[in-house]
């Protein structure tokens, strides 16, 4: 069955709609940030720093740190540095983020960055479907692929997440469909056709790294295929295009092979040695992750289903190749090779483990499985496919939004209703605080003191939850959770302004005071230092931090809480 071009373009504005709705529902019930979130606001907004050695910050000060000022506006030469002094990501999405706040100076609203999401999950839809289309030349068949992706977990996720994600989904896909179209084209690609493929590899580049990674891989099958078609004018076309592209985008931003290389943030800069049993134990433990973090992404969050989904399409992949003698079209394998490769080599080389490192595969494994499940269906003759597959996909996608927590929703939390007019943040040198932002603008006042005594228990229970998953540590972790804890320093030097607890005026004269306890910082120390340097000798748990043992994997416990602390009123 095949419905007309008018048809499905009046089906595909649904099911964007219908996407969208349902993303900023969450997005209505999204309370609290990543600490990478509030980062996107500050980076793309403003030079503000903050005091964090135990000097008082406004509701003010915090509301400049992440906004634009209105003599700041459209400052994209500060945007600039600001990725400079990072060392971290390109500046392209930041200067997208910026460019939507400038509309808005002095507002911070989690609506801003969203806005930009919402335009490029629009942008990745639209093309999804015409990489369907390419590749099935069935526009009902392109339909049911978007909607796999479109009303799944995986998209809110990814629509929702305020980070450049979206936008650098949009461009992997933006090439690979440019890929195919040029592929498509038998030693007749045009001069429009380089030019669009250069902008998008210039674009790409600049809003996310793993752009090259994924372009490479495209580039590659699109490599082998034309050489062995005998269309070298057209692969030479695409490499000048592409290479033009890289070299622009490096000269636009030439910090990118300095970033690349390893800069001064990340566990690439930490100083700790593994051992090969430790190594090989925790890779296990990564790619369990990452089908624990697909299964919830698409498949309910069972790992079963997923596991089932996948046996099938591989099992009957196998069939179709070595008994029925069919292959797999060049076209689906522009788009499977990457996708799997990519989802797989970054799941091995991501330096946490987050969904949001393969988000630009996502929708690909997506559309993927959809397609698979049509080819399987139809080969066994079974009727009706036309409606099987859609209902099975509107029926899971239904489970999913009612028994599945997408990440970056987080929890509810009472912090956003503060029990005293000022507070206390105690940290370390990682700059824990930067998670808390959105709850210190409800204070009156905040001092952000670190504390150089790292927690006494972290690493234990590093090391029991990395056993309990498997992992041989050999004692490794501990020596890594103190590699990350300071790490948060460029120098590695250890800093404590607690002291300032102790002398401030200000805190003197206060009856009561919240204060936030970094679950990196040595609990019992701190309240230890304020019960008998200060004179609040009294204090009660506001909320307790979770535990790592609720989550599966250590990346989960920092997406899914709202503040890895313990909060406490002292008075």
């Amino acid at each position: 069955m095949k419905i007309s071009s008018k048809t499905s373009r009046i089906v595909l504005v649904f099911i964007i709609v219908l996407s969208l709705a349902i993303s900023t529902l969450f997005m209505v019930n999204k309370q609290g940030f990543h600490e990478d979130e509030l980062l996107t606001y500050n980076l793309a907004n403003s030079s503000k720093q903050l005091s964090t050695n135990g000097e008082w910050n406004t509701p003010e000060d915090f509301n400049e740190y992440l906004s634009v000022s209105e003599n700041n506006r459209f400052n994209y030469a500060q945007v600039y540095q600001n990725q400079i002094i990072d060392a971290s990501h390109p500046p392209f999405y930041y200067a997208l983020v910026h460019t939507v706040c400038s509309l808005f100076p002095g507002v911070f609203s989690k609506w801003l960055s969203y806005s930009i999401n919402v335009i490029a999950m629009v942008g990745v839809l639209i093309l999804l479907y015409k990489i369907g289309q390419r590749v099935t030349n069935n526009n009902l068949y392109a339909l049911i692929g978007v909607g796999a992706y479109a009303l799944s977990i995986a998209c809110v996720t990814t629509t929702i997440y305020l980070r450049m994600y979206a936008t650098l989904t949009f461009f992997v896909l933006a090439f690979l469909y440019m890929s195919l179209k040029m592929y498509d084209k038998k030693n007749t690609v045009n001069f429009g056709d380089c030019i669009l493929l250069t902008l998008i590899v210039i674009l790409g580049v600049l809003t996310q790294y793993y752009f090259i990674l994924f372009a490479a891989l495209v580039g590659l099958t699109f490599l082998v295929f034309k050489i062995k078609e005998k269309c070298f004018k057209d692969l030479i076309k695409y490499i000048i295009s592409a290479i033009i592209g890289a070299g622009i985008a490096l000269c636009i931003y030439p910090y990118i092979i300095s970033n690349v290389l390893g800069g001064n943030r990340g566990f690439g800069s930490l100083s700790f040695s593994i051992d090969v049993i430790t190594a090989v134990t925790y890779i296990i433990y990564k790619l369990c992750t990452y089908v624990q973090i697909l299964s919830k992404d698409m498949f309910l969050n069972k790992i079963w289903l997923l596991v089932l989904c996948a046996v099938c399409v591989l099992g009957f992949g196998v069939y179709l190749r070595f008994f029925k003698k069919q292959k797999l079209s060049r076209k689906a394998t522009i788009i499977a090779v990457p996708a799997v490769v990519f989802f797989i080599g970054i799941s091995l080389v991501s330096p946490f483990n987050s969904d949001r490192y393969v988000m630009a595969s996502l929708p690909l494994i997506a559309m993927l499985f959809a397609f698979a499940f049509i080819k399987i269906l139809t080969t066994l003759n079974i009727k009706r496919v036309n409606v099987i597959v859609p209902v099975s996909v509107l029926l899971a996608s239904t489970i999913a939004f009612i028994t599945v927590k997408p990440y970056y929703t987080y929890g509810k939390t009472n912090l956003y209703e503060p029990q005293t007019d000022n507070c206390i943040f105690v940290g370390t040198a990682m700059l824990e605080w930067n998670k808390c932002i959105d709850k210190f603008m409800q204070y009156d006042g905040t001092m952000i003191v670190q504390t150089s005594q790292m927690s006494t228990t972290l690493g234990d229970e590093l090391e029991n939850f990395a056993t309990k998953r498997g992992i041989i540590t050999n004692g490794k972790i501990n020596e890594l959770a103190g590699a990350y804890m300071n790490n948060g320093d460029v120098n590695r030097q250890k800093t404590d302004s607690i002291s300032a607890i102790k002398t401030d005026e200000k805190l003197n004269t206060l009856n009561s005071v919240t204060v936030y306890i970094s679950r990196l910082a040595d609990n019992y120390a701190v309240i230890n230092y304020i019960t008998h340097n200060t004179k609040f000798k009294n204090y009660d748990l506001i909320q307790a931090d979770y535990s790592f043992y609720e989550f599966y994997n250590w990346y989960d416990y920092f997406v899914e809480t709202e503040s890895y602390c313990n909060v406490y009123k002292f008075y």
